[in-house]
């Protein structure tokens, strides 16, 4: 049977809502249930007879259960602490069992936490608590994992320090190793193109796995130089091994004060290969999404905007 209804937990994040765009693009009929905790931010959607959206607590079992009654399949698309993404998923994913749901879909879109250890990066325990939880004995609804690496937005922004406009000796891109370590992802709207693909595919289950793009620093300073006519300068700050160091110093002396480690951790585990998608990519399930390059993304993107991007993506979660 085809998917004529999915549920959207957390539906007024900025991923979930081009996931709604992308799901009525490919099936303008299809029913969308969207659950929020906050009404105010969902009035941007278009008044559809097909989109119903409802406000709630991620932790309220019984309002939960209503969101996801008569869904085919369940996207996750909450964004938070620890527990909403622990507690509500499994709360969630409970719900989904009591109404018969087929298919969760995680809130990954994410590197592969699947090599980590727990406690290596905290932010990635949850998600690989939620996939265990899915693949306990009995269970009946099934999980589905979307590893993307990390969104372009992400990798252009501030957040991991790589790239800098402007330090007073003009473009500067910053590495830990060699240089040559690399980085693989996609754009919000890429991710976002291939989660309505998967939701409406019944076949989709497990870990499905997809790329725009695998780039090392010193390839995209390239890049960058061809888009912008722009050289930047490439500065090394020391070894992956150092980055390590620095980045479980700080965390253990500032457990509580994420921010202070979090892009570090995220770095260290990419840099050091730990992190990687497999290699068969499931693109070619869906041959009419074409992902963006690194390069075809800087292309749409003026200079002065990409620090910025990932800081406006954060606001519209």
């Amino acid at each position: 049977m085809p998917v004529t209804t999915v549920g959207i937990a957390g539906i007024t994040g900025r991923l979930a809502r081009l996931i709604t765009h992308h799901l009525l693009a490919l099936s303008p009929t299809l029913t969308i249930k969207g659950y929020c905790r906050d009404l105010s931010k969902a009035t941007s959607y278009p008044t559809l007879k097909n989109i119903t959206i409802t406000q709630g607590d991620p932790y309220d079992p019984t309002a939960l259960r209503h969101f996801v009654s008569g869904c085919d399949v369940v996207i996750c698309g909450f964004f938070g602490d620890p527990r909403l993404m622990t507690e509500g998923q499994k709360l969630l994913i409970e719900a989904c069992e009591a109404e018969g749901v087929k298919r969760y879909v995680a809130g990954d879109w994410t590197l592969n936490y699947d090599k980590l250890e727990y406690g290596e990066h905290p932010q990635k325990d949850c998600q690989k608590r939620v996939k265990e939880f899915l693949q306990e004995d009995g269970r009946k609804v099934k999980g589905v994992h979307m590893l993307i690496g990390i969104f372009y937005e992400t990798l252009w922004s501030d957040y991991f320090g790589v790239f800098r406009p402007g330090e007073g000796v003009g473009v500067v891109m910053r590495c830990w190793g060699t240089g040559e370590e690399v980085w693989e992802g996609l754009s919000y709207d890429d991710a976002a193109r291939y989660s309505a693909n998967v939701a409406l595919d019944e076949e989709a289950v497990g870990v499905v796995t997809f790329l725009g793009d695998r780039k090392s620093t010193k390839q995209l300073a390239a890049e960058f130089e061809e888009v912008y006519g722009v050289a930047p300068r490439l500065d090394c700050l020391g070894t992956v091994e150092e980055l390590q160091t620095k980045m479980e110093a700080t965390r253990e002396k500032e457990p509580q004060n994420i921010f202070a480690w979090l892009a570090d951790n995220y770095q260290t585990y990419i840099m050091n290969g730990r992190t990687y998608v497999p290699t068969k990519l499931d693109n070619g399930r869906y041959p009419d999404v074409k992902p963006l390059t690194f390069k075809e993304f800087l292309q749409k993107h003026k200079v002065e905007e990409l620090n910025g991007l990932y800081t406006k993506a954060a606001a519209d979660l």
